[in-house]
């Protein structure tokens, strides 16, 4: 009798309570269960990284396809966690090479960044282009074509003819004693002056090393977290030592 009690009561458990519920609830995650981590860490696009030079380019003698190196000056991080650290290398290519004018243009170098090595040796290729440029001249920069503009040259040319005809001017004053002879120097050396500035070119775009350059990347740069060093439980932020429970005695 109390064998049929309990399977009398197994049954009507099992009419109740649906098949799919029990299924439904056994697949069901537990609330409290957390969620599996991301094992990527993602450096957005249009993520800028500051950089500086380590080999001097000169418009004079740069070529397209020379390579340049470059060293990040700022850490990048992405959720308070460091991912590109200080000192990571940055691979290069000059793209563009124009000379200055001998009359007017202006210098320029183009430059396209190929590559960043971490420290630990994790190497990726970039998709990014020049976004800013900064060192003692005037150069400027062009952010869709990538390049440097060195800065012009007529304010100084204007100066050398006029230095040159000054000179003239005195060296014909005294060498004739007189006026005449003063303004046939000073058309002498304007022309003179001329004829150098002709025969001269304007001034270069000269990057030496230590030149602060500063790219923005067009596409995002994946790594893994492996990849930037161990996995901690402080990836959202640094950890924190532990307080004392009790702190040292002092005496008053």
């Amino acid at each position: 009798m109390k064998r049929f009690v309990i399977v009398f009561c197994v049954l009507t458990w099992l009419w109740l309570v649906r098949p799919e519920t029990i299924i439904s609830q056994a697949t069901q995650p537990r609330a409290d269960q957390a969620k599996p981590q991301s094992s990527s860490i993602v450096v957005p696009a249009e993520t800028t990284i500051p950089l500086a030079l380590k080999n001097a380019i000169n418009s004079r003698t740069a070529f397209v396809g020379q390579a340049i190196y470059c060293e990040t000056i700022y850490p990048v991080a992405v959720g308070n966690r460091i991912v590109i650290p200080v000192g990571s290398y940055v691979k290069g290519t000059v793209t563009q090479v124009i000379r200055p004018g001998r009359i007017k243009g202006k210098a320029q170098i183009g430059l396209r960044f190929d590559s960043i090595t971490l420290p630990n040796g994790v190497t990726r290729s970039l998709r990014a282009g020049l976004s800013a440029a900064g060192g003692l001249g005037n150069e400027t920069v062009q952010r869709e074509e990538g390049r440097i503009v060195g800065e012009g040259s007529k304010g100084s040319d204007a100066g050398k003819i006029g230095a040159t005809a000054a000179q003239a001017t005195v060296i014909g004053g005294l060498s004739s004693r007189s006026i005449k002879g003063a303004g046939v120097g000073a058309i002498a050396g304007g022309v003179g002056g001329l004829i150098w500035v002709l025969a001269s070119r304007g001034k270069e775009v000269v990057l030496p090393p230590g030149y602060n350059l500063e790219f923005q990347l067009a596409a995002p740069l994946t790594f893994d977290r492996d990849e930037i060093g161990a996995a901690t439980p402080y990836d959202e932020g640094p950890a924190l030592p532990p307080s004392a429970e009790k702190g040292p005695k002092i005496d008053y």
